[in-house]
């Protein structure tokens, strides 16, 4: 809920719709809001967009190679992916849906060539060749009419990821249609500016490329454990998420901890709700 002053109500919310680009940035971003809301009483649902396996004989891109190799899950790495995240999920209290759309590490063109083949292109600006735009709005109105949220959860585009600036390109387009209250969390860990490594961003950076009209940040208090014991699920994934692999903990502890020494997660509600 949202009151007169444009002030998210976390509390005061019955249904929350988190919509994650990945299997981890829900987790990895409000996990601490997630876990709050379902002690209040909330259903919370965690809604990820690119869960698909690995196409049949598609032709595969070095970096996503070079991915599957780190991930050390086999050629089908999402199957254990996915796994991961009901784990990390349902350890809040929360639901999980998956949205089965490919990973930018797997669309390709109609030649087959992979679009984003690189780091550097797939944390550069979306191809004027994919065409997953139209299949996310499809996918996210279908989400909102099946669970009629009162808070939709969507994240801001910190990294310049494409699935995630792709993602929030999406919401923004459904938002414009139908009724919805949507807040913008910050993505992490790229808000920390520690990744990615060659090229990090800001929250500053992606609250001036945003197309949304957004108040300004509101913090909410969370807990810290539950959130890093859910993030810790995705195991086959923190070595590629944090630069110091293992010490995601502290990397949190030092971003989300306030001047009080309590933790809170950054949220922005957006004048379209």
């Amino acid at each position: 809920m949202v009151d007169g002053g444009m002030h998210i109500e976390v509390d005061a919310c019955k249904r929350i719709l988190v919509i994650s680009p990945h299997l981890d940035d829900g987790v990895l971003s409000v996990g601490g809001i997630i876990e709050r809301a379902v002690a209040n009483g909330a259903e919370v649902i965690v809604a990820t967009a690119f869960t698909a396996d690995t196409p049949a004989g598609a032709r595969i891109s070095p970096l996503a190679l070079e991915l599957h190799a780190l991930w050390d899950l086999g050629p089908n790495p999402f199957e254990q992916r996915r796994a991961e995240d009901v784990a990390s999920v349902t350890s809040l209290g929360a639901r999980v849906l998956h949205g089965n759309l490919l990973d930018a590490l797997y669309r390709a063109d109609q030649a087959g060539d992979p679009l984003y083949p690189t780091r550097q292109s797939v944390f550069g600006a979306p191809s004027d060749r994919d065409r997953i735009g139209d299949a996310l709005v499809e996918l996210f109105d279908a989400w909102i009419s099946e669970i009629s949220p009162d808070l939709v959860l969507s994240p801001l585009g910190v990294g310049r990821h494409v699935d995630h600036v792709l993602t929030t390109n999406a919401v923004r387009r459904l938002a414009m249609v139908r009724a919805m209250n949507v807040a913008l969390y910050e993505d992490l860990p790229y808000a920390t500016g520690l990744f990615p490594v060659t090229a990090p961003d800001s929250v500053e950076a992606a609250l001036g490329r945003t197309q949304w009209q957004v108040t300004s940040p509101q913090v909410i208090s969370v807990d810290l454990p539950g959130k890093l014991a859910a993030i810790g699920a995705y195991a086959s994934q923190i070595a590629d998420i944090f630069p110091n692999g293992l010490a995601f903990g502290s990397v949190l502890d030092t971003y989300m901890r306030r001047e009080d020494g309590a933790f809170g997660e950054r949220v922005w509600h957006t004048a379209t709700s």
